[in-house]
């Protein structure tokens, strides 16, 4: 008689493996895999008819939950592999009767929950957002991929947040993705990812019971961004257009922003990410399907036989939950559009002040200070006040003293001799 498919659940707490102890209580187990945006999560539910998991076993918040799903026999007999969910930090715990349930969660963040829950103000300045990210990933002790562009920011305040919540907000402002994953901060460009070849195929009849939801909005899609921004020190109002198409081109759907930038280019990053996010809830399809080890979160999928909305999908979210009654695997995903990529410009430095020439017969305001008797190095030197003089010897034969001023006005200064570079303008 051939072995039956299955899945089986491995699940450790605090490194010790707790399958035994919960074989007898474990109901369920649910694992949400999420490209970016939030963090991977695991959700155990047991039965708790006995109370126990209310009393003598009450789970500790902090704990660390290590989970794999083990798939026996999954296409064919002997057909068994392993899903490693990752690390969770077990941060909510619940309880409910009828029937009498515990329902454990966690998240796939560090230890320290600081991480998540500690507020900080802190002012980041010149710095990349991979310079960020590194910073944030050393303080807590967790790894750290970076796959995406250099992006330069000026200045940007942490400003009463986590640092989880920071990242992923910088992230998202300037249309980068972020998660955490067993112990790693993973920041990468998610149109990347998009154009990678597709794992699989997914027709109507891969759904189960073909139950699927599609999608399809035009509000809320745009072609281009018009953004205004304020930039400088004199705050004044900028604007710009970044877009697919020219701003005033029939069918341009143009979004408007009001923005706080540093310089054209922060701008730029900002308006394109905006549209970029907006367009990503352009098409969607989500349901749950037959479980494929293929298909994970931050992969793409064709999916064929759904008219205009077959084609090039990306992986939002995988949810999978395994119990007594078999395995479901739910999945959330985007149409792949053409993303909107913002090249920045080169801004030149601002010029250096042209310093000012003068010449023999120039009347100037000398600072006040020290006039020579001669331009030799080592010549002696005489304390006069400040006043107005003419120039009437340049670069003198010693150097060390090059300008000879002469006062115009007696009773201003006295200077009647050699001086330096920078004593007069």
């Amino acid at each position: 008689m051939a072995n039956p498919r299955k899945t089986v659940p491995d699940l450790n707490f605090n490194g010790k493996n707790v399958n035994t102890e919960l074989e007898d209580y474990l109901k369920s187990v649910e694992y949400t895999d999420v490209a970016s945006g939030e963090s991977d999560s695991i959700k155990i539910k047991l039965q708790n008819i006995s109370l126990r998991w209310l009393n003598g076993w009450y789970p500790v918040k902090g704990d660390k939950i290590g989970a794999y799903l083990q798939f026996q026999n999954w296409d064919r007999e002997g057909d068994n592999f392993k899903l490693q969910c990752g690390e969770f930090v077990l941060d909510e715990i619940s309880f409910s009767g009828g029937p009498r349930e515990a329902s454990i969660g966690g998240l796939a963040i560090p230890a320290n929950d600081s991480f998540k829950t500690t507020e900080r103000t802190k002012t980041w300045s010149n710095v990349t957002i991979k310079q960020i990210g590194t910073e944030v990933a050393k303080k807590y002790g967790l790894g750290f991929s970076y796959d995406a562009d250099q992006i330069k920011i000026a200045s940007i305040e942490q400003s009463e947040k986590s640092d989880s919540a920071f990242l992923y907000d910088v992230c998202e402002t300037y249309g980068l993705a972020m998660k955490v994953y067993r112990n790693k901060i993973i920041i990468f460009d998610k149109g990347k990812y998009e154009k990678k070849n597709a794992v699989a195929t997914l027709r109507p009849e891969d759904f189960v019971d073909e139950d699927w939801e599609y999608l399809d909005t035009l509000e809320g899609t745009y072609t281009g961004a018009r953004i205004s921004y304020k930039s400088g020190s004199d705050n004044k109002e900028l604007s710009m257009y970044v877009g697919l198409k020219k701003e005033n081109a029939a069918g341009s759907r143009v979004l408007k922003i009001n923005e706080q930038a540093s310089d054209i280019n922060d701008a730029g990053y900002k308006a394109a990410a905006k549209v970029n996010s907006s367009n990503e809830q352009a098409t969607t399809i989500t349901g749950p399907i037959f479980f494929n080890r293929k298909i994970v979160a931050g992969v793409t999928v064709t999916l064929e036989g759904f008219g205009k909305g077959s084609g090039k999908y990306y992986v939002d979210k995988v949810t999978i939950d395994t119990s007594s009654n078999g395995t479901k695997m739910n999945v959330e995903l985007h149409k792949v559009q053409t993303r909107l990529t913002y090249v920045p410009v080169v801004i030149a430095a601002p010029a250096a002040p042209k310093k000012k020439e003068y010449k023999k017969g120039d009347i100037v305001h000398f600072k006040g200070g020290t006039h020579y008797v001669s331009s030799y190095p080592g010549s002696k030197g005489y304390r006069v006040s400040a006043g107005t003089a003419k120039i009437t010897i340049v670069n003198g034969s010693g150097k060390a003293h090059p300008w000879h001023l002469i006062t115009e006005n007696w009773s201003q200064t006295h200077v009647y001799g050699w001086v330096d570079d920078g004593t007069f303008e």
